[in-house]
């Protein structure tokens, strides 16, 4: 993976991920969302495997993907508001999608039905935000709702505390949408000072039994930018 899908609003990120040798795909705004969220790369596109499900509204986001992934144009109920805004907002862990499977896009389901892939379900429409991947089968999260579906599968989910990510004209942001993990090199990137939360060390400590480095982008406070898709 050499390429990081993210918004670049707070443009010290994509600096930073340019520096460590990614190329920077811009996410698209879209003006229909709330402003918090217009430019969320992880509510525009979603790749499973070899496949990139991409909002129809984000034709640029579909053009840069085109050449590495079979892109499927998607998201005919999207509308910018919750919980529809979360079609493609699902967090892809092993051999199972995590997410609100009612509101997920048809496409999305059909294409796991075909390829085996199970459908975990959880109240949390942004499911994809509520999650930072950190290994093939770790997530962390601190939605109590997720870390009960996850209970009996294989997934090892690490429990946070609420709070502590700054979300721009919303009340709190996701750590998951503060973070992106590039399986290929086995690192999460936080976007801001991960030792800024108060789970830092608990965070570091469970990523290093799981073999993941850990990488801040700034030394700002932990900033929920929409995550970072790595492709």
């Amino acid at each position: 993976m050499n390429k990081a899908i993210l918004s670049t609003k707070r443009p010290q990120f994509a600096a930073k991920l340019r520096e460590y040798g990614y190329e920077i795909i811009q996410s698209e705004t879209i003006p229909c969302s709330m402003p918090y969220e217009r430019d969320h790369a992880d509510l525009q596109c979603l790749i499973l495997d070899d496949t990139a499900f991409v909002l129809s509204c984000c034709t640029r986001l579909s053009e840069a993907l085109f050449r590495d992934y079979h892109v499927i144009s998607c998201g005919e109920k999207f509308n910018g508001s919750y919980p529809d805004n979360t079609c493609l907002n699902a967090e892809y862990c092993g051999d199972k999608l995590i997410g609100r499977v009612a509101s997920l896009d048809e496409k999305v389901k059909a294409y796991c039905h075909e390829h085996e892939i199970e459908l975990i379900n959880v109240n949390q429409g942004y499911a994809k935000c509520s999650c930072v991947h950190i290994a093939e089968n770790a997530v962390i999260t601190e939605d109590n709702g997720i870390i009960s579906a996850l209970r009996n599968t294989e997934i090892d989910v690490f429990p946070i505390g609420k709070g502590s990510v700054r979300l721009d004209g919303a009340e709190y942001g996701f750590l998951g949408g503060a973070s992106g993990y590039d399986r290929d090199k086995h690192t999460v990137y936080f976007c801001g000072d991960i030792d800024r939360h108060p789970d830092s060390e608990r965070i570091k400590r469970f990523c290093e039994i799981n073999h993941t480095n850990v990488i801040s982008l700034s030394e700002d406070e932990l900033t929920d930018i929409g995550g970072i898709t790595f492709c």
